[in-house]
């Protein structure tokens, strides 16, 4: 099931001096060595192993609170790449009094997520916001993606961005087409189509957004969890 791009009005008022220093769009993926549960915060806090040329983010600016009728205390992880990461504050800010733990690292692909996230899936929260196919081979991407739905299991509610990349995102977006068809509780943002009439939304070239774009992205998050993951236990 799509979520609808509809839900960007106001997401542009939320624009602050904060600013996400991205590194390189496809930055070699960390090793994996120990697996650990992901941080738990009330508040933004990121397993990540950035560069030098990176920065972690700063507190959040304010943006539209999670509406009175959704259920506050419902957990949300966030798991995936550096775009995880940069909309990361905005989620938690979105999302009110929702506790959010966050997985994510500059350069992640899908194959290091599984064999992170493999050891704790089972106990981690019941909705979940998916980051990834951005830095994954087209060609093994599906199988891994498919292993991520395996490891949610069919109660789960995943919110997964479609990628926007030069080049590649065809593909990748035609599995993750193919995983909403086959998983009921897959639900897809559009990030390729509603940025791609927005380069205000950019830094530059690459796939990491702007303030503006790091904003929307992190609005359009907590609009899916709201209208589609609400029902979750």
């Amino acid at each position: 099931m799509g979520v609808g791009a509809g839900a960007l009005l106001g997401a542009a008022a939320v624009l602050a001096t904060w600013v996400v220093v991205a590194g390189p769009p496809w930055s070699p993926d960390e090793q994996t060595t120990a697996t650990a549960q992901p941080t738990v915060s009330p508040r933004f806090e990121a397993r990540s192993s950035r560069s030098d040329r990176a920065q972690q983010a700063t507190p959040p600016p304010q943006i539209d609170a999670a509406p009175s009728s959704a259920a506050p205390t419902t957990p949300v992880h966030l798991l995936g790449d550096s775009l995880a990461v940069g909309i990361a504050p905005y989620l938690d800010a979105g999302l009110g009094e929702r506790p959010v733990t966050t997985d994510a690292a500059e350069g992640r692909g899908t194959a290091t997520m599984v064999a992170l996230l493999t050891p704790y899936a089972a106990t981690s929260a019941p909705t979940w916001v998916v980051s990834l196919g951005t830095n994954d081979n087209p060609e093994e991407f599906p199988e891994q993606a498919a292993t991520v739905m395996d490891l949610a299991g069919p109660d789960r509610c995943v919110v997964w961005f479609d990628v926007w990349r030069s080049d590649t995102d065809e593909s990748i977006n035609a599995t993750l087409a193919q995983l909403a068809a086959e998983y009921p509780n897959v639900h897809l943002v559009p990030w390729h189509e509603t940025s791609a009439v927005h380069p205000e939304w950019f830094s530059g070239t690459d796939v990491h957004p702007s303030t503006t774009g790091y904003a929307v992205r992190g609005q359009l998050a907590v609009d899916a969890i709201e209208s589609e993951c609400s029902a979750s236990p």
